[in-house]
C-alpha cells in the first residue's frame, strides 16, 4: 500500500514538475523573441512586465521619473504589451505630426472595449469610420454654435446660474466642485440633450458625480487594462457599474429623442445624427467606412447614436471642470495673481457688464493665467494613447506594429528645457517682453497634437475664459483660515484633478 501511494505522490510532483518547466520555458521563448532594436526602458518582467513600478505611484509621475532615467523615447511594458512612451516636444511631433499615417490610430484600452463596446464612438475608433465621425462631429459642433455668440450666449447665461449659486453661499467656507461640474456640464447637455439641467437635480447630481469617478478613479495602468480578465471579476464591478449608469441615462435622452424627433425642427447634435442617419436611408446609400481593424461599420446608425454622445457628454464635462477647479485654488493660493487678474478685468470690462469672449483680446494676463495652469496641470497627463498601424521607425528606434503610444504631457510640460523653473506657477511665463501679448511656445500641448487633437478644444477654450472670468470679476477668491492648505498634487485617474478642498467667495 506505501509503494502505490509514493508512485502516485512521485507522478503528481512529475507532471507539476513539467506543467511548470513547459510555462517557464515558453516565457522564456516569448521573451526572447521579443523585438529588436527598442527605445530604452526600465527592466521589466516576462508577462507582468513594469507592472509593479507603475502601481507606485501616479502614472504620470513614475513615467516622469523613468523619463529622466531613459531619455524623450522610452520602451514600458504595460503588463505583457509593449508600450512606447514620448517625453518631449520634438518626439510627438516627429510622431504625430511628421508620421502621422503610421501614430494617428488610437488604442483601445480594455476598460473601454470591454466595459461599453467602441462602435459609435467619436474618439475610440479608427480608420475611414473614424474620420468620417469626427468630420460629422466637428461639423454638428460648428452648426450648433461651438466657437459662435450662440453658444456664447448658453455659457453667459449659465455662468449667471453659477455666479448665484455661488452668492447663496453667504461667505462661508465651501467646496465649488458641484456647482461648478453642473455648469460645465449643462453646456454640453445644451449642445447634446437641447435642456439644461438645474443645480439642485438630485438625479443628474449622481450623474455627474458619476461621470466625475468615471475619470478620477481609473488609470491607464489600473491592473484590468494590464490583465483585461480582471475586468471579468468582481474586483472591477463598480468601475463596470459606473460606466454602464452613465450609458443607461445616455440612452434614454436618445430614446426620447427618437419619439420625438421633428426634422424640421433640429434642436441639438442628437438630432442631428437622427437627421443623417434618416437621409443617408433615404438615398440608399451603405454609408458604412472602413474601421481600423479592417471591418466595415456605418458612420452614424440608431443603435449606436448614444456611443458618440457618450464621448461627448463624458470629454465636455470632465476636463473643462477640473482645468476651472485648478484655477480657483491657484487664484486662493496666489492671491498677487487673483489681483492681477482682476485688475486687469476692471481695466477692460468693468463691474457693469458680463464679460464677453472678444475681451480676451485686450487681456494678455488673464490670458497667460489660463494657459500656465494648463501648464501646470493638465487634466490629461498622459492623454489618450495612440496605437502604431505598422511596424515604423521613430528617432531611430524600431516599433513593430500594434505597439501602444502615450504622449506623457506631464512630463513635456515640466522639461526644464522648455521651461524656466517648471514647478512653478507663473503666468509671466507666456507674456511677451512688455506684458502687453501672449506667446505661446510649441512645447504646450494640453489639448493633444495631430490629427487626434481634441474635438471639443475651440468650445473648452470659451467656456474657461467666460467662467473664470466672470467668477473673477464677481468674486475674491480665498482658504479658509486655520486649516492645512490643500494638496496641489492632485488625484490622478486617466484625467487630474484637484483633491477636494473648501474655499471661500467675498463679494466684490
Amino acid at each position: 500500500m506505501v509503494l502505490p501511494k509514493l508512485l502516485e505522490g512521485a507522478s503528481s510532483f512529475n507532471v507539476q514538475t513539467v506543467v511548470l518547466f513547459v510555462v517557464v520555458l515558453l516565457l522564456t521563448i516569448a521573451w526572447i523573441r521579443r523585438p529588436r532594436n527598442l527605445p530604452p526602458g526600465p527592466p521589466a518582467w516576462p508577462i507582468i512586465g513594469n507592472t509593479r513600478g507603475l502601481q507606485k505611484g501616479a502614472m504620470h509621475l513614475v513615467m516622469t521619473d523613468w523619463a529622466r532615467q531613459y531619455g524623450r523615447i522610452m520602451s514600458v511594458w504595460m503588463g505583457p504589451r509593449l508600450a512606447v512612451v514620448l517625453n518631449d516636444i520634438e518626439a510627438v511631433k516627429e510622431a504625430l505630426t511628421k508620421q502621422a499615417d503610421s501614430f494617428s490610430k488610437r488604442y483601445v484600452t480594455p476598460r473601454a472595449r470591454i466595459s461599453l463596446s467602441v462602435k459609435g464612438s467619436f474618439i475610440l475608433s479608427n480608420g475611414e469610420v473614424w474620420k468620417e465621425r469626427r468630420r460629422f462631429g466637428l461639423s454638428a459642433m460648428r452648426t450648433l454654435g461651438m466657437g459662435k455668440r450662440s453658444v456664447e450666449h448658453k455659457i453667459t447665461e449659465e455662468a449667471r446660474h453659477l455666479l448665484e449659486c455661488f452668492d447663496g453661499e453667504g461667505e462661508k467656507p465651501f467646496d465649488p466642485e458641484h456647482a461648478i461640474l453642473n455648469a460645465v456640464s449643462n453646456i454640453i447637455c445644451m449642445i447634446s440633450f437641447g435642456y439644461r439641467f438645474e443645480y439642485s437635480d438630485p438625479k443628474f447630481a449622481r450623474l455627474i458625480k458619476l461621470v466625475k469617478l468615471n475619470l478620477s478613479g481609473s488609470s491607464f495602468a489600473m491592473l484590468g487594462n494590464l490583465f483585461p480578465f480582471l475586468f471579468y471579476t468582481p474586483l472591477y464591478r463598480e468601475n463596470r457599474d459606473r460606466l454602464q449608469a452613465i450609458a443607461v441615462f445616455i440612452k434614454e435622452v436618445v430614446k426620447e429623442h427618437k419619439e420625438s424627433f421633428d426634422p424640421n425642427d433640429i434642436r441639438d447634435i442628437i438630432d442631428m445624427c437622427l437627421l443623417e442617419i434618416q437621409q443617408v436611408e433615404k438615398t440608399g446609400e451603405a454609408g458604412d467606412k472602413t474601421g481600423g481593424e479592417g471591418d466595415c461599420e456605418p458612420v452614424l446608425s440608431q443603435e449606436t447614436i448614444w456611443r458618440g454622445i457618450y464621448d461627448l457628454f463624458l470629454a465636455g464635462t470632465d476636463t473643462t471642470t477640473n482645468t476651472l477647479m485648478w484655477l480657483l485654488i491657484y487664484m486662493a493660493v496666489h492671491p498677487d495673481v487673483q489681483k492681477a487678474v482682476q485688475k486687469e478685468i476692471d481695466d477692460v470690462i468693468g463691474s457693469d457688464r458680463q464679460p464677453t469672449f472678444e475681451d480676451r483680446n485686450q487681456m494678455p494676463y488673464t490670458n497667460a493665467v489660463l494657459l500656465e495652469t494648463l501648464r501646470v496641470r493638465p487634466v490629461a497627463p498622459n492623454a489618450l494613447p495612440h496605437e502604431t498601424v505598422n511596424e515604423t521607425r521613430l528617432l531611430g528606434f524600431t516599433l513593430p506594429a500594434k505597439t501602444i503610444v502615450y504622449v506623457n504631457i506631464w512630463a513635456i510640460h515640466q522639461d526644464p528645457t522648455c521651461w524656466k523653473d517648471p514647478e512653478k506657477f507663473n503666468p509671466s511665463r507666456f507674456l511677451s517682453q512688455g506684458g502687453k501679448t501672449v506667446e505661446r511656445p510649441e512645447a504646450l500641448i494640453p489639448f493633444g497634437l495631430g490629427r487626434r487633437i481634441c474635438m471639443g478644444e475651440t468650445l473648452a477654450k470659451m467656456e474657461m475664459f467666460l467662467f473664470f472670468v466672470n467668477l473673477l470679476q464677481r468674486f475674491t477668491f480665498s482658504l479658509p483660515t486655520g486649516k492645512p492648505r490643500p494638496s496641489l498634487d492632485g488625484v490622478a485617474g486617466i484625467t487630474l484633478s484637484p483633491h477636494p478642498y473648501e474655499v471661500i467667495a467675498t463679494k466684490r
